[in-house]
Order: C-alpha cells, then sequence, then structure tokens
C-alpha cells in the first residue's frame, strides 16, 4: 500500500509541477499539495455515509473546488 501510494503521489506531484510550469498552478510545493489533495479523497472515506448530509456530487464538486484552490487556482464560483 505504501508503494502505490507513493506512485500516485509522484504522479499527482508530476501534475502540479506541470500546471505550475506551465502558469495554471501557484503553489510553493508541488510535494505538499500533492500529498493534501491525496489526503482529501483517502480522508472523506472516513466521515462519508450515503444517507449523510451532503449528496456524493455535492462532495465530489466541493471537493475538486478545494483541490483546485490547494493548487493555487482561484476559484469562478
Amino acid at each position: 500500500m505504501l508503494a502505490l501510494r507513493a506512485e500516485c503521489e509522484a504522479g499527482l506531484r508530476a501534475i502540479v509541477e506541470a500546471g505550475v510550469k506551465e502558469g495554471c498552478f501557484t503553489v510553493a510545493s508541488p510535494r505538499l499539495v500533492s500529498c493534501a489533495v491525496l489526503d482529501l479523497g483517502m480522508g472523506v472515506a472516513a466521515w462519508y455515509r450515503e444517507d449523510g448530509a451532503l449528496a456524493e456530487d455535492a462532495i465530489v464538486w466541493q471537493y475538486g473546488d478545494l483541490a483546485l484552490r490547494l493548487a493555487g487556482v482561484k476559484s469562478e464560483g
């Protein structure tokens, strides 16, 4: 599992680094952002419930917005 997580983090970090290079993302540490985004995805599994207060679609959109903000993208909404 640790090797898979490291592989996922490296892939996500490469995406963030490419976004920084292209001027789409503004972050001081692509590694920190990639780890934080991965933690968002894993953390939701601990608290999400189908019968909870937030619908799955709402969580997806809000988490997507959070991930983009972590990468330094300004929200449109």
